[in-house]
């Protein structure tokens, strides 16, 4: 039996009423899924369980990766650069699966673009409540510069960064301003050795999306320099162990990916001991119920510095 997403299911998610921007949006796309059966369900989570026991394959996050991700994003480019076609800058794990999460439980999307459909939904939504007044945009681990798109979308009056420590990251967002008339600004960043140089502009947003994911528990320097520059608005969407239920099956096997991949760890509870010593403000903090076949990986924390 085939089911839909609905705006009611997304507002249950964010906690307030769509606009009128992301109802337009809701409407363009198709979120209809299929439940899967017992044997189905039975079959993913023996599929989860035999990676969470493997260790030889598994790619585990670290500065050891850098390479990965430039030879990644220079993919992204190269096909951006014959095609012109947006679809060219989406990442390649997007979709690369049949089934994802929602709600607290495995579906089996009919439409491939699910996921990534779902996250747009998400930003639009972040973007339009978060960063509608800002002057200055920065993603923080832009990879192919996809996410930009729905920045400038939002607020076409700002000037909009994508920051990346693969340098064919800076390399795209050329492609992308001279094949799409844009003005995006490109910059090299490594949260392992951050850039204390670069400095945000005035009435700054800020966003990181499955990036910190990448640098385990080595984000407090990263978390200093934001809170040093002072943005009006920080938004993290990333898999976030303190927001899930570790006594729900589907939650405890996510948790036990991030473990595995060496995924963030301890950020929420970082964040939070910098709220109780009044150094920043935590906006908002909520899962998102938003996520791939292994984890639940679109959780949110939006926060500001007291000073902003």
């Amino acid at each position: 039996m085939k089911k839909t997403v609905t705006e009611k299911d997304f507002q249950k998610v964010f906690g307030e009423e769509t606009s009128e921007l992301v109802r337009k949006k809701i409407d363009e796309c198709e979120f209809v899924y299929e439940e899967l059966t017992k044997n189905e369900r039975d079959n993913l989570i023996l599929l989860i369980v035999d990676f969470l026991l493997e260790d030889m394959f598994v790619k585990k996050a670290g500065p050891h990766r850098i390479n990965d991700w430039i030879k990644g994003w220079g993919e992204n480019r190269v096909e951006f650069s014959e095609t012109g076609d947006f679809n060219s800058l989406v990442p390649k794990y997007f979709g690369k699966h049949p089934y994802v999460r929602w709600s607290g439980q495995w579906i089996k999307p009919v439409n491939k673009d699910f996921e990534y459909n779902m996250v747009r939904m998400l930003q639009y939504w972040l973007f339009e409540k978060f960063f509608s007044s800002c002057e200055n945009i920065y993603e923080f681990g832009c990879g192919t510069g996809h996410n930009l798109f729905r920045a400038h979308e939002v607020n076409p009056k700002a000037n909009v960064t994508g920051l990346d420590w693969a340098t064919s990251s800076q390399s795209t967002i050329e492609e992308i301003n001279k094949i799409c008339g844009l003005n995006f600004s490109g910059h090299n960043f490594d949260f392992y050795n951050v850039d204390q140089d670069f400095v945000l502009g005035k009435n700054s947003g800020v966003y990181t999306f499955a990036a910190l994911e990448q640098i385990g528990d080595k984000y407090q320097d990263f978390i200093n320099y934001l809170i040093k520059n002072n943005p009006s608005v920080c938004i993290h969407i990333e898999p976030i162990a303190e927001c899930l239920d570790k006594n729900e099956l589907c939650d405890y096997l996510s948790i036990k990916y991030f473990e595995k991949r060496k995924y963030l760890a301890g950020f929420a509870d970082h964040l939070s001991d910098l709220a109780s010593q009044e150094k920043i403000e935590i906006l908002y903090e909520k899962r998102s119920f938003i996520g791939s076949v292994f984890i639940n990986g679109y959780s949110i924390i939006a926060w500001r510095t007291k000073n902003a």
